[in-house]
C-alpha cells in the first residue's frame, strides 16, 4: 500500500470510492476543494485508490480529520490505520481531532485501536445520529 498526496488528476478516483459523492454534488465540490488545498491523501493498492482522508486546520486551529473513506472491499485490512497514521505524522499541531456518527461503529473501533480519546458529542447535525468527537495528543514539537 502507498500513501500519496492527491492531485487534480485523482479527483475522479476519489469520487468513485466515496459512496456519498456518487449522488451529492456538494460532496464532489468539497473533494475538489480539498484536493486543490493540498488537504487530501490517498491509499493506493495495486494502482487503485482504495481510500482517502482529509486533514484540515479549521477546527479551532487544530488538526482535524474531516473525512476518512475506505472502500468496503478494503476495510479491516489496515487502510484506515495507514491513512490516520500518516495524518498524525504530517499534522502541524500538537492535537489531532476527528469525528464520526454514533452509528459508525467501525470508525469508533478504529479510533479506540489508535488510542484516540472521546472528546464530546454534538447533537442535531444528522437527525437521530449524534456526532462523536475524538482527540489524540501528538508527540513532538509542533
Amino acid at each position: 500500500m502507498k500513501i500519496n498526496g492527491a492531485t487534480e488528476s485523482d479527483i475522479e478516483a476519489i469520487i468513485s470510492v466515496d459512496h456519498v459523492a456518487a449522488h451529492d454534488e456538494n460532496r464532489r465540490r468539497y473533494i475538489c476543494e480539498w484536493v486543490s488545498g493540498d488537504s487530501t491523501i490517498l491509499a493506493i493498492v495495486d494502482d487503485a485508490v482504495v481510500g482517502y482522508a482529509v486533514l484540515e486546520y479549521t477546527f479551532f486551529w487544530q488538526g482535524f480529520i474531516s473525512m476518512l473513506i475506505v472502500t468496503e472491499a478494503s476495510r479491516r485490512k489496515g487502510v484506515g490505520t495507514a491513512l490516520v497514521s500518516h495524518l498524525e505524522e504530517i499534522c502541524k499541531t500538537g492535537k489531532l481531532f476527528t469525528s464520526t456518527n454514533k452509528s459508525n461503529e467501525p470508525m469508533q473501533a478504529l479510533m479506540q485501536s489508535m488510542s484516540y480519546e472521546p472528546s464530546g458529542i454534538v447533537y442535531n447535525l444528522d437527525d437521530g445520529d449524534p456526532e462523536l468527537f475524538y482527540f489524540k495528543k501528538l508527540d513532538g514539537n509542533r
